[in-house]
C-alpha cells in the first residue's frame, strides 16, 4: 500500500509494499529519500522496484574523454587514464534509464573509474527523475555516486560502449523539485544552449527533455525547490548478453 507524506509543501508517494521491504534479496528494489536542501528531515520516501520488461539494461558504459578539473559542485573529476579505442580503459561514462513498476523514469549519468570507490555525477546532463506515481519532477546535475568495493560489471577491454548486467550503488544528488510536473514518455538528452529550451546546434552542455523541445527542469524555472536525493539503487538485467 501507499500513502502520501506532507512537508514543508512537498508531497511525496511512499511505497511500503511489506515490512521487510529493506531485507529482501529482490536485486532491483530501491530506496531513496528526498530532502530540502540543507535541511535533515527527510521531506519524504521513494521505494520502488526496477521494472525489467521495461529496462533492457542497467546502463550502457563508455570509454571517457573528459579532462581533469572539477565539477559545478566543487566535486574533483580525475583525469582519465584511457580514451576511446584504447583496450585498457579504466574511467567510462555511464548513462542508466531506468523504469520503474510504477512507472516512475530515472535517467542518470555519471562517471565511472574502476580505481575508485565513488565518481560525480555528469555536470552537463546528470539526472532525472519524473512520471508514474510520484506525479512531479527532480533534476539536477551535481552529486556523488558511489559503487563501493564491488564495482560495477564493466568490460576495461571493450573499447566501444557496452550493456551493463547489474550494479549496487548509492546516491548522493542535488537538484530541484517541480511539484505537478512530470512526463509519462520516457526522457531523453537533447542539446541545450540556455539550459531551457533545446537546440539543433551541437552544443557540450545536454539535458533531459520528454518532447526534445525544451528541458524537463533547471534551476531557473520558476517555481521549483532544491532539495537532495539521497539512497540505494540496484539493478539486475537478465536482458543482457555479456561482453
Amino acid at each position: 500500500m501507499g500513502y502520501f507524506r506532507i512537508a514543508n509543501g512537498l508531497v511525496f508517494l511512499s511505497f511500503f509494499l511489506h515490512c521487510q521491504y529493506l531485507n529482501t534479496k529482490d536485486p532491483n528494489k530501491t530506496q531513496l529519500t528526498f530532502s530540502l536542501l540543507n535541511s535533515a528531515t527527510p521531506a519524504g520516501l521513494f521505494l520502488g522496484e526496477i521494472d525489467s520488461a521495461l529496462t533492457p539494461n542497467c546502463g550502457i558504459g563508455s570509454p571517457a574523454a573528459a579532462t581533469a578539473g572539477t565539477t559545478p559542485g566543487g566535486q574533483p573529476t580525475p583525469a582519465p587514464t584511457g580514451t576511446t579505442g584504447n583496450t585498457n580503459n579504466t574511467r567510462f561514462t555511464i548513462f542508466s534509464q531506468l523504469v520503474f513498476k510504477t512507472a516512475e523514469t530515472l535517467g542518470i549519468r555519471y562517471i565511472y573509474d574502476l580505481n575508485q570507490t565513488q565518481g560525480p555525477v555528469d555536470p552537463q546532463q546528470g539526472f532525472t527523475l519524473t512520471g508514474g506515481a510520484f506525479a512531479n519532477t527532480v533534476t539536477g546535475n551535481r552529486g556523488t555516486v558511489r559503487w563501493g568495493n564491488q564495482g560495477i560489471n564493466i568490460n576495461p577491454a571493450v573499447s566501444g560502449s557496452q550493456p551493463l548486467t547489474f550494479f549496487q550503488i548509492s546516491i548522493d544528488l542535488s537538484g530541484t523539485y517541480t511539484p505537478g510536473v512530470s512526463t509519462t514518455t520516457t526522457p531523453s538528452s537533447c542539446n541545450t544552449i540556455d539550459g531551457i529550451n533545446c537546440t539543433a546546434a551541437t552544443s557540450s552542455t545536454q539535458c533531459f527533455t520528454a518532447d526534445n523541445r525544451t528541458c524537463l527542469v533547471n534551476s531557473s524555472s520558476s517555481g521549483t525547490t532544491a532539495l537532495t536525493i539521497k539512497g540505494d539503487l540496484r539493478c539486475n538485467s537478465a536482458n543482457v548478453i555479456q561482453q
